[in-house]
């Protein structure tokens, strides 16, 4: 019987116009996406995964499936759910349920049949990828090899699985509740399990919970590979890996658990209560009480006027609002979202696993931003239950047929359905609030709240509710509705790759704004409040609109309903729709006078097109060469209030080649080109380009050789409005933090202005590639520093003025401050020549200062940020300590960290001077009891302090392998340090975090993946990579000898330019320190991409009648070489490494692992066995146990120890 009812399903599954309509939806958004991955719309890209791979990558393929079967519970809900509510909806069940069919054929035939409908709509995503795919049209260079494997594969592993999972859940839940919205709840539930899993992918010891959790297998997948190279990518099919099959294993037993539940539990005669709740014994009073008042005879006379109509509203409005609060699963759904803003608190502000402080917008941030979609897919669902609750009841006609006005029903349902995310607000502020008090932290900021949540937040989810509200309206199809949402979600991911990027035709754009406690949301209150307006003005025509479509009795077609609004046309709602537009259209003249006026508002594919443009027309004249600037001696005025600056300056330049030079190509600003930019010298401007910011200068007679010239300039900027983006973030009402080169006038062709990615240089006729910079031993490129071409060292002066009550601060000594005109000026001036960049910096702070050594050290914080300042304040000292003596004397008297607001997240480092994002180090919340806990703050402020020496005194040229130099020794710096004074638990646990963004970073190599020797500014290179590296070097070569020959190469090249410093000469030294048995490693560090694949194979112990323990084990080892693309050789191995056993200490009462032997081996054979006697019970044994060297999976190098 149940194959009866299964072919009935199919065969009235497929006459339904929704099922083909899905599946065509599903199928044209795959191929769309193909032919966008493939390149066929010039004015649209869209980037997913490694832009390096092919677009149909097997790898791809899977993800794009995957993801489609989370967007498709919405699609699960309408056919699994509508497959069991459908009888109950129709009243047939009666009929139904009287024939001679097994509760146990009805359920599985009913299942099995939506489950096939819903795999044949998901089939629509995989015929759009493969056809889409397959059009000859797309850019070939693009497009792997077709493998049918390749379509296959995740419909077995994942689409299956996922549609098993997701429709066993809901259609058992609707079955056995004869109620749609437990399919809601569950359907929210599962993403929950999602959204949770993907905020515990940021820290490596909770991925593998994130791989079980995440209930679609995405996370999984992703964990797998993690690591692959794009070689991999585009060859490899996903592997069962370990947390993968688990995952999928844990979850089809979730599934089964529900099928086989819910057919034990189904019955045709009875209905199953999901919450069993008693009747409440007052209300069944009243009920009696107004059933026995009914029997006084009376003379009702109604009575209609405002006082009736506003009685009406409040009433029905209380009514919906009881019947949507009160509901259990409406319960249910708000004690689930607070279970899951718990669980995302681990996710708070994590940086190389350690924590930041709960401050409030840290907290808001993570809770609220992963709390969206969540928020869009309840609005969703609730905007279909809320209008479908009296049809659905088949009470539509009764109500309908009351004598009140039409709008009030529909508003007073969208009224409820306002208050419910505000409701869902409220949980999470108490959440929040919850979160801070258990960690202990008391400073709450209420009002930051309230802000954030109830004006910001809410307003958005309320223009929402409004969107959602008119589409179930308009479309009259509850499911319809939910997918055009679901479309609506989907555009606003692929809008901007798709060149639509404009915020007035983005429902609800513009509603967002980042918050630094240094500004609060100063800098967007404008923009913000036009957006909101605009945006209410719009929900005010579309409610008005919506209201006059609102269905009312039997309900037709769409042109029926049309007729009806038409006659439903009156004054009230004409003037209300002319108000609306004239508001809609008044915004959205002011806003796009804002961003298209004031400031430059174009598509993404104008800038790739621009890019293009400047190479072909600019480029020939990249090795020209000009005068470099010696000497820098300026003022920048900061009006932080008016969010304007001026400044004004001289450089003198001089010509430092064999030559004569006739010709100086200069950029500027074309929104602000400069006021005055005049010459010492006799020269005629010949070429103005304003659309590349490009000027010529022809000098006669030609400048020769040693002559000096100055050139003199002034200009301003000033913030205009607001952009498309946002806002302009120059000037600042508190924190400005200006780069130099954003002001002051650069020369020359700027290689970082041409496009990157090969397949969008193509596109525009250029060479695939672009020029690699120099051979690291050039000689050309040695004669110009990594840092720019326009100056070698210079003597710098600058005055800085701002407002009163703020600090402005540049590199160098402030030999003078003054008050004039009720503004403040600092009058400063550098002892030692600095690289041309500097920083202008000016807030309202306060100082923590101490002398220390003859130095002054201070620290410019935020008032409320005084969390860290001890432990950075040590981090300068024991830095300045510690490379002092390894590298020679910090050359300067002072030293400053200065906060920036948290809009960007970074530090940089200046001769003497370092600006610090408020988010990196001032909220870190390290315990200092755990050892493992990383010291953020202190190891930021030791890499930043490395620059003192690396390149502020030693600098690179402009070749390959310069960025090493600055920020690779930079970096080995901070990691010695941090080895040194917090111990080997912080030193093991960095390591692997600079292991894991060092393989992340080479997986998503888009170009070629270099050596150091060759790195061109890749930072997963030259700072993760080199800082694991380095300190492996010096641990095996030594580090008396490995920092002995980084001293002699910074004496060598201190302040000296013209050839400046070079990797080769580097390597050349370290090599000269190492023993001969080790210079191969030097070589694989430094010219080789090379790789371990390190594992413990077996571990065992016995006891000692001395007490001590026989500890036996066995390592497998394995080296490769790979090449740029990821393809790996095999290499001979004759390598040195370490084998180690770790046991265990008690630290305040917890288990803590500790190495008990370390020992550094020569390993010639992939199977090796090591025997040691210890003092210790050992726990763990294995190879490379501090994650020392280069090894895609770490986890298996350590093997619990048995006895």
């Amino acid at each position: 019987m149940w194959k009866d009812i299964l072919y009935f399903e199919i065969q009235q599954g497929f006459k339904k116009v929704s099922v083909w309509v899905y599946f065509i939806i599903f199928f044209a958004l795959a191929f769309l996406i193909a032919n966008i991955l493939g390149g066929a719309f010039t004015g649209a890209s869209i980037v997913i995964g490694n832009q390096g791979t092919n677009v149909n990558s097997p790898l791809l393929i899977a993800e794009l499936q995957t993801v489609f079967t989370i967007f498709g519970v919405l699609i699960c809900a309408a056919i699994f759910g509508n497959a069991g509510y459908r009888d109950y909806e129709t009243n047939m069940h009666p009929l139904i349920f009287t024939t001679p069919i097994k509760p146990a054929s009805y359920y599985s035939g009913r299942f099995l049949g939506s489950f096939f409908l819903t795999i044949f709509i998901q089939l629509g995503i995989t015929l759009g990828l493969a056809i889409g795919f397959l059009m000859p049209y797309l850019d070939q260079d693009a497009i792997g090899i077709f493998r049918l494997d390749a379509y296959l594969h995740p419909i077995f592993v994942m689409v299956i699985p996922n549609v098993f999972l997701v429709g066993a859940i809901l259609f058992s839940l609707a079955i056995l509740s004869r109620r749609m919205l437990p399919t809601y709840l569950a359907s929210v539930i599962l993403l929950f399990g999602y959204l949770t899993s993907s905020n515990l992918t940021s820290d490596i010891e909770t991925r593998w919970i994130a791989s079980l959790l995440d209930p679609f297998g995405g996370e999984a997948i992703s964990d797998l590979v993690k690591y692959w190279t794009p070689s991999e990518r585009d060859t490899l099919l996903i592997p069962l890996g370990k947390w993968l099959v688990f995952n999928r294993i844990i979850w089809f037993f979730v599934g089964a658990f529900f099928f086989l539940f819910g057919m034990k539990k189904f019955s045709f005669s009875k209905e199953y209560k999901l919450f069993n709740l008693k009747r409440d014994k007052s209300s069944q009073t009243a009920e009696e009480e107004v059933f026995e008042s009914s029997e006084v005879q009376k003379i009702i006379r109604p009575v209609f006027n405002r006082f009736t109509t506003l009685l009406q509203f409040t009433t029905q409005l209380k009514i919906e609002i009881k019947r949507a609060f009160r509901d259990p699963y409406f319960l249910a759904i708000a004690g689930t979202a607070a279970g899951f803003l718990l669980l995302n608190q681990s996710a708070i502000g994590k940086m190389y696993g350690v924590n930041t402080l709960p401050v409030t917008y840290e907290v808001l941030s993570v809770l609220s931003g992963s709390f969206a979609l969540f928020m869009i897919i309840i609005i969703t669902f609730y905007s279909g239950q809320i209008i479908w609750k009296e049809r659905e009841l088949k009470a539509d006609q009764i109500i309908d047929s009351l004598p009140v006005a039409n709008w009030i029903p529909m508003v007073s349902k969208l009224v409820a359905l306002i208050i419910l995310p505000g409701i869902m607000l409220s949980v999470l502020m108490i959440v929040g609030i919850g979160i801070q008090t258990w960690k202990g932290f008391y400073d709450f900021e209420v009002a930051l709240y309230l802000k954030k949540l109830f004006i910001l937040d809410w307003t958005r989810y309320m223009l929402l509710c409004v969107l959602a509200f008119s589409i179930q309206i308009m479309v009259n199809h509850k499911y319809l509705g939910h997918f055009l949402m679901i479309l609506y979600f989907l555009f606003g991911i692929f809008a901007g790759q798709l060149g639509l990027n404009h915020t007035l035709y983005y429902f609800g754009s513009g509603s967002g704004a980042p918050y630094s406690d240094m500004n609060g949301y100063t800098p967007y209150l404008e923009r913000l409040i036009t957006y909101k307006l605009y945006w209410i003005s719009f929900s005010a025509l579309i409610i008005i609109v919506s209201n006059l479509f609102w269905v009312r009795g039997s309900y037709g077609d769409f042109k029926s309903r049309l007729e009806i609004a038409k006659n439903r046309i009156n004054k009230f709602s004409i003037i209300g729709i002319s108000i609306s537009l004239i508001l809609f259209i008044s915004f959205g003249s002011y806003i796009f006078y804002n961003t298209n006026i004031l400031n430059d508002y174009h598509q993404p594919k104008y800038y790739e097109k621009l890019a293009a443009e400047y190479e072909k027309k600019y480029k020939k004249y990249k090795d020209n060469k000009f005068p470099k600037i010696t000497s820098i001696n300026g003022e920048v005025h900061l009006f932080p209030q008016e969010s304007r600056l001026e400044f004004s300056g001289s450089y003198i330049l001089k010509n430092k080649t064999e030559n004569s030079i006739d010709t100086i190509h200069s950029n500027f600003n074309a929104r602000f080109p400069y006021e005055q930019y005049s010459w010492s010298v006799d020269n005629k401007r010949v070429v103005r380009d304003s659309i590349y910011g490009w000027d010529t200068y022809v000098f006669d007679p030609p400048i020769s050789p040693g002559d000096e010239i100055i050139l003199t300039f002034s200009g301003n900027r000033q913030r205009k409005g607001f952009t498309n983006g946002g806002v302009d973030m120059t000037v600042l009402d508190n924190g400005t933090m200006i780069f130099s080169s954003q002001l002051f006038p650069t020369f020359g062709y700027s290689s970082d202005r041409e496009l990157s990615q090969k397949r969008n240089r193509k596109k525009y006729g250029l060479k695939e590639d672009k020029d690699p910079m120099r051979a690291y031993n050039d000689a050309e490129g040695l004669q110009y520093g990594i840092l720019g071409d326009d100056a070698d060292w210079v003597e710098y002066e600058m005055i800085v003025s701002t407002d009163v009550d703020q600090i402005a601060i540049t590199p160098g000594y402030l030999i003078k401050e003054y008050e004039e005109n009720n503004r403040k000026f600092y009058h400063y001036k550098m002892d030692k020549p600095i690289h041309n960049l500097f920083a202008f910096v000016s807030g309202r702070y306060q100082v923590m200062q101490e002398v220390w050594n003859g130095i002054k050290l201070e620290i410019f914080y935020h008032p409320k940020h005084s969390y860290n300042l001890a432990t950075m304040m040590d981090g300068m000292k024991k830095s300045i300590e510690y490379y002092s003596e390894l590298y020679g004397p910090y050359p300067y008297e002072q030293c400053r960290i200065i906060e920036f607001p948290r809009y960007s997240s970074f530090a940089v480092s200046f001769p003497n001077t370092i600006p610090f994002s408020e988010s990196i180090g001032f909220v870190m919340d390290v315990d200092p009891n755990d050892p493992e806990d990383l010291d953020m703050p202190f190891w930021v402020t030791a890499h930043e302090m490395g620059h003192q020496w690396w390149p502020h005194q030693t600098a690179g040229g402009n070749v390959q392998g310069s960025a090493f130099l600055s920020e690779g020794l930079s970096e080995y710096s901070a990691v010695s340090l941090l080895a040194k004074e917090k111990g080997e638990k912080q030193l093991r646990k960095f390591l692997k975090y600079e292991l894991d963004k060092y393989l992340m970073g080479r997986a998503m190599e888009s170009r070629h993946e270099p050596s150091i020797m060759k790195t061109e500014g890749q930072q997963y290179i030259h700072y993760n990579k080199a800082g694991l590296m380095m300190y492996t070097l010096s641990d095996f070569i030594g580090k008396d000898k490995f920092n002995k020959a980084l001293k002699a190469f910074m004496d060598i090249y201190r302040y000296k330019s013209s050839p400046y410093a070079d990797i080769g000469t580097f390597v050349k030294m370290i090599k000269e320190e190492t023993p001969e048995n080790l210079q191969y490693l030097v070589d694989d560090t430094f010219s080789k991409i090379t790789l371990y694949e390190n594992k413990a194979k077996s571990a065992t112990a016995k006891q000692n009648v001395d007490g001590t323990y026989e500890v036996k084990f066995t390592v497998e080892a394995k080296k490769v070489f790979s090449d740029s693309l990821g393809n790996q050789t095999n290499a001979k191995l004759n390598d040195w490494l370490e084998v180690g056993v770790l046991g265990e200490s008690d630290l305040n009462g917890e288990k803590i692992e500790i190495p008990i032997l370390i020992e550094k081996v020569l390993i010639t054979d992939s199977l090796t066995t090591f025997t040691y006697n210890i003092d210790q019970k050992p726990i763990k044994a294995g190879i490379d146990p501090m994650n020392k060297f280069v090894d895609r999976i770490v986890d298996d190098n350590l093997i619990k120890v048995e006895f």
